[in-house]
């Protein structure tokens, strides 16, 4: 999904609507994912450029929407979980990995 209203640079248009991943794809980014505390997504860059869908985990239902600059976020009810992936597994799985860009 292009997020046209906050994708200022239109050329990423075709990259982002050329980005899928399968569901494996998608347990692949999750399991090498890490789960992180607010504020620690400043080490991420953010792209308009998301895949959004539902997993099951735990007994729990939720929402995931993973960024194309290797962060996501799974939401259910008021309940979110942010994650981000800087392991050499998800290189192929996003669109820009995240280059130590710490404040």
């Amino acid at each position: 999904m292009f997020d046209a209203a906050a994708g200022k640079d239109a050329a990423l248009k075709p990259t982002c609507e050329a980005w899928n991943l399968t569901p494996q794809q998608v347990e692949r980014y999750f399991t090498a994912a890490r789960e992180y505390p607010d504020g620690t997504r400043d080490a991420y860059y953010w792209v308009p450029c998301s895949i959004k869908g539902r997993l099951r985990t735990q007994g729990q239902d939720w929402e995931f929407e993973i960024n194309g600059a290797s962060t996501a976020t799974w939401t259910s009810g008021d309940t979110v979980r942010k994650w981000g992936c800087d392991a050499k597994v998800c290189e192929s799985l996003v669109l820009m990995m995240p280059d130590g860009n710490d404040p």
